[in-house]
C-alpha cells in the first residue's frame, strides 16, 4: 500500500504534463471566440445582392445518446461554413469523399434540418422552416441528385414524372400540363415521345436529362448540383454540362454545383469553395482559386489534376495519412494531421477564416491571423 502510493506521488525530478489542461483552455477559448464572432454575424442583415446566404452552417450527426437523451457524441458533417452566391452565379465545391459536400447541400434545402446557423434564400431566413413552411419555396430551390437511376421512381412514366410536380404545386392549368411538360422535356433534349417511357429504357445520360427537367418544370430560381456528372462517361458529361450552361443563360439560374471533378468545376463555376472534414478551407473567385490557390490542402489538390501538356511538368503534392474521422476531428486545424506546411499552432489552435484578398478567403496558419 506504502508503495503504490509513493508511485502515485511525483518524485522531485518528475514534473507533472499539463499540456492535455494547456490544449483544453485554449479549445474552450477557440470556442469562445467563434461563439461570439457567430452572435455578432447573426444580427447583421442579409446582403441585398445574394440570392443565397449562408452564416456559420453547421449539421451535427447524433451517434450515441444518453439516458436522458441527450448527446453523447456527434458526427460533425458540416460544421461553421459561411457563404454568398449573388443571382446567375454558379458556386463550385469541390473536396475529396466524405468532406460534407452532399450534406451541406441537403441542409441548405433543408431536406436536412440545420443543427445551428442561418440559409438565407432571397432575404429570408429559412434554417428554421419546417415542412409546411418550406412547401411555397420548394418551386424555387431545387437539386439534380447524383444517381440519375435511384431518383427517379422506376414505375412511374417520365410524362408521369414530370407532371407530378407541375401538378402539385399548380404550375400551370390541368389543360395545359402535357404541353407545358413536353416543353420543358425538349428545353432539356427529349423527345416527345418518350413520354410515355419508363426510366429503365434509357440510358445514364437521358436519365440525367429527366433529372434536370423534373427540377425545371417548377420553374425554380436556385438548384443544388449534386454530382450531376460523376456517374456518366466523359463526351456524356460535356453535354449535361453544356445543357446546365444553356439553361442558365436562358433561365437566370442560380448554381450550387457539387464535384470532385476539379476540370468540371473550372468549366462551369464563378466561384469555387473547397471543403475539407465539414469546414470551408478557401472560397474565391475561380480565377484567383486557380491562379493563386492558398491553402496547403488546395494546392494539393490542383497538382493531382493531369495535365494536357505532355511538356508541361506539374510537382505531385502527396498527402499522407487518411482523412480523419468528422466524429473525432483533429483538434485545432482539422488539415494539420496531413498538411505538408503544418506548424506547432496548428494542432492548437484553429485558423481564422480570412479575406486575404478581394473577395479570396482562406483559413490557414501560413498567414497572417491578426487584423
Amino acid at each position: 500500500m506504502e508503495e503504490n502510493k509513493n508511485n502515485a506521488m511525483p518524485s522531485e525530478e518528475q514534473e507533472w504534463d499539463f499540456s492535455t489542461f494547456d490544449d483544453a483552455a485554449e479549445h474552450a477559448r477557440e470556442v469562445e471566440i467563434m461563439e461570439e464572432q457567430s452572435r455578432e454575424d447573426q444580427a447583421l442583415p442579409p446582403d441585398p445582392d445574394a440570392i443565397l446566404e449562408v452564416r456559420h452552417l453547421k449539421k451535427y450527426f447524433t451517434l450515441k445518446k444518453t439516458i436522458t437523451g441527450k448527446p453523447l457524441s456527434s458526427l460533425k458533417a458540416v460544421d461553421d461554413v459561411s457563404f454568398k452566391i449573388k443571382r446567375g452565379e454558379t458556386l463550385g465545391i469541390v473536396g475529396e469523399s466524405g468532406c460534407g459536400k452532399t450534406t451541406m447541400g441537403r441542409t441548405i434545402l433543408n431536406l436536412y434540418h440545420p443543427t445551428s446557423g442561418q440559409v438565407f434564400f432571397e432575404g429570408t431566413d429559412v434554417a428554421g422552416f419546417n415542412s409546411a413552411q418550406m412547401r411555397p419555396l420548394r418551386t424555387k430551390m431545387q437539386i439534380v441528385f447524383q444517381d440519375p437511376y435511384s431518383s427517379l421512381p422506376p414505375r412511374s412514366t417520365v410524362g408521369g414524372i414530370l407532371a407530378e410536380a407541375a401538378k402539385i404545386h399548380k404550375i400551370v392549368p390541368k389543360s395545359e400540363l402535357k404541353d407545358y411538360v413536353l416543353s420543358v422535356m425538349d428545353k432539356c433534349g427529349l423527345r416527345d415521345y418518350y413520354y410515355e417511357r419508363y426510366p429503365h429504357e434509357f440510358s445514364g445520360g437521358q436519365r440525367q436529362r429527366i433529372c434536370i427537367a423534373r427540377a425545371l418544370v417548377v420553374n425554380p430560381s436556385f438548384i443544388v448540383c449534386d454530382e450531376p456528372v460523376s456517374a456518366l462517361d466523359v463526351s456524356i458529361q460535356a453535354q449535361i454540362i453544356n445543357l446546365l450552361r444553356k439553361l442558365q443563360k436562358e433561365r437566370h439560374l442560380t448554381y450550387l454545383f457539387i464535384s470532385h471533378d476539379l476540370s468540371v468545376v473550372k468549366h462551369i463555376s464563378d466561384k469555387i469553395g473547397v471543403m475539407y472534414l465539414g469546414s470551408m478551407m478557401e472560397y474565391g473567385d475561380k480565377k484567383r482559386i486557380f491562379d493563386n490557390p492558398l491553402h496547403p490542402y488546395t494546392q494539393a489538390l490542383f497538382s493531382a489534376v493531369p495535365n494536357p501538356n505532355p511538356d508541361e511538368k506539374v510537382e505531385r503534392i502527396l498527402l499522407s495519412g487518411d482523412i480523419p474521422s468528422p466524429a473525432n476531428p483533429p483538434m485545432g486545424c482539422k488539415f494539420h494531421t496531413r498538411c505538408p506546411r503544418a506548424m506547432e499552432i496548428c494542432s492548437h489552435i484553429a485558423p481564422v477564416y480570412k479575406e486575404y484578398e478581394e473577395g479570396h478567403f482562406v483559413a490557414c496558419h501560413c498567414y497572417p491571423q491578426e487584423d
